[in-house]
């Protein structure tokens, strides 16, 4: 629902359907891959998941009508700050505008999700715990040790082909090298994440108790860096504005027409 690690990268809770499938692919299977995602942690009974399809199929023509020609604005917003050097106002005014977009969709999605929430058993509760920390477990034992360095490197290249199109071998390389020279306390980061997902927990328990504007802004929260997460955030967003203002005029036509293509396939998902 709200991954994290390109909100660095502006455009990453945007478009955060986009995956090795393509927009208009994941949208379209939007109530299909939710409910999986959703039942991989809640360990749904057969009439909840039904319930929640319903709910998402609900939100979504929802997002359809209202949100998408706001992901329109953004991508429009995006290249806007291409033309002159981006800057660090400019990325952040990004961020804003996604954390709008979320707010909104949280908004929306609260009473659809509050009665399959309020329905839970114990047992579910303790399933979503268990699935959380073996997330954060997961991804310690990938951070930790000689291997981290490239696995940060190779997500952070993954995450900037998807929201700028295929990089050149010397962006590739400059990307790669960014990455692997980050300075990065790992116990601290996995403190954060522990407390993002506390909050989480906390989030939808409320939403379950009916305290709607209480849960979503604790998921609102979420989106915020917590201080053991600054520097590293800091990082990352010297390492993108390098990547955005280094490149050639031929390498930001490139990214524009990648754009265009999103800005084509949400123009047909409205009319969808």
């Amino acid at each position: 629902m709200l991954k994290r690690f390109a909100t660095l990268l502006s455009l990453t809770l945007l478009l955060g359907l986009v995956g090795c499938s393509g927009l208009t692919l994941a949208y379209q299977q939007l109530p299909l891959l939710a409910s999986l995602w959703v039942d991989h942690y809640l360990d749904l009974d057969g009439a909840q998941r039904g319930r929640l399809k319903e709910q998402l199929r609900a939100w979504q023509a929802w997002h359809r009508r209202e949100e998408l020609p706001q992901w329109g604005a953004l991508l429009r917003q995006a290249n806007a700050a291409l033309d002159d050097g981006v800057t660090t106002e400019e990325l952040l005014a990004l961020e804003l505008g996604v954390r709008a977009s979320v707010e909104r969709c949280l908004q929306h999605a609260a009473p659809l999700a509050a009665p399959l929430l309020a329905g839970l058993q114990p047992a579910q509760w303790q399933h979503l715990q268990k699935r959380m920390d073996e997330k954060t477990a997961e991804w310690r034992e990938a951070q930790s040790g000689s291997g981290g360095p490239d696995e940060r490197a190779k997500h952070y290249v993954d995450n900037l082909d998807r929201w700028l199109g295929d990089l050149d071998r010397a962006q590739r390389r400059q990307a790669r090298a960014d990455a692997r020279a980050w300075q990065v306390d790992v116990p601290a980061l996995a403190q954060a994440r522990a407390t993002r997902q506390a909050h989480t927990v906390e989030a939808l328990r409320a939403w379950s108790h009916q305290d709607l504007a209480g849960g979503t802004a604790l998921l609102m929260r979420n989106l915020l860096p917590l201080p053991a997460e600054q520097t590293y955030r800091e990082q990352v967003m010297a390492s993108l504005l390098k990547q955005l203002n280094g490149m050639s005029a031929a390498e930001r036509e490139q990214v524009r027409r990648h754009w265009a293509d999103w800005s084509t396939e949400l123009r047909s998902l409205q009319a969808g």
